[in-house]
């Protein structure tokens, strides 16, 4: 019986080790990807004004 409890408590302790490392890993990536949405939101700005002044350009350029 000390025998299964001892299995026991270092199968706890294993998962609980894991479990932590799984939690930190999610924290970095939970990190990136909130980086990453700023990048988008940065890009997608980015764009709508190139495809303005893109637009302008055109409209008002001397055409032949």
């Amino acid at each position: 019986m000390q025998r299964d409890i001892g299995r026991h408590d270092a199968e706890i302790e294993f998962l609980q080790k894991e479990i932590s490392e799984m939690r930190q890993e999610l924290k970095k990536i939970s990190s990136i990807l909130s980086e990453a949405q700023g990048s988008w939101r940065a890009m997608v700005a980015m764009s709508g004004i190139a495809a303005t002044l893109g637009a302008l350009v055109v409209k008002y350029w001397p055409h032949q």
